[in-house]
């Protein structure tokens, strides 16, 4: 007998924090092959995820998918890291003395990396709820994925 490892569950969590959805998609694959799919701000739960798939699965290849919106309401204010935005614009008119006065937009200033933050919420509280509103989902995911078909007589 064959086990088919084609399956999809697709599950969606909210929260005070916003809203995410699960989505994962598994073939028929000779090996286990796991690939994932997470906003930056939750890679650090991929170790975690790996091995809680590597327990779970023996052959397929597996994406995993992670979309979260946070909540535009709970988005704190923005602050200014007056430091690093000094010294971008310090060479930056250095750079425009070199090239015959280009000009620099305060806004080009503001999307450098760093220069504008906001407080992070507490991801680990978020990443422990989207982890165990996952694990049910892939229980459930596997008795449909290991469903014995048939060999085929050619």
């Amino acid at each position: 007998m064959i086990h088919s490892m084609t399956a999809f569950a697709r599950h969606e969590i909210k929260g005070d924090w916003g809203n995410a959805v699960w989505e994962i998609r598994s073939v028929n694959q000779r090996f286990l092959e796991t690939y994932f799919r997470l906003p930056e701000q939750f890679r650090g739960i991929e170790p975690v995820l790996r091995e809680r798939f590597r327990k779970q699965l023996n052959r397929g290849k597996v994406e995993c998918n992670l979309r979260f919106n946070a909540n535009a309401a709970n988005k704190n204010e923005l602050a200014l890291n007056e430091k690093l935005a000094l010294q971008l614009i310090q060479h930056a008119n250095w750079i425009n003395e070199q090239t015959l006065n280009s000009q620099i937009s305060p806004l080009d200033v503001m999307r450098w990396p760093g220069v504008m933050e906001s407080a992070e919420e507490d991801m680990s509280a978020i990443q422990a709820e989207l982890l165990a509103a996952l694990m049910p989902h892939l229980l459930i995911l596997l008795p449909r994925a290991q469903v014995k078909v048939k060999t085929l007589k050619l």
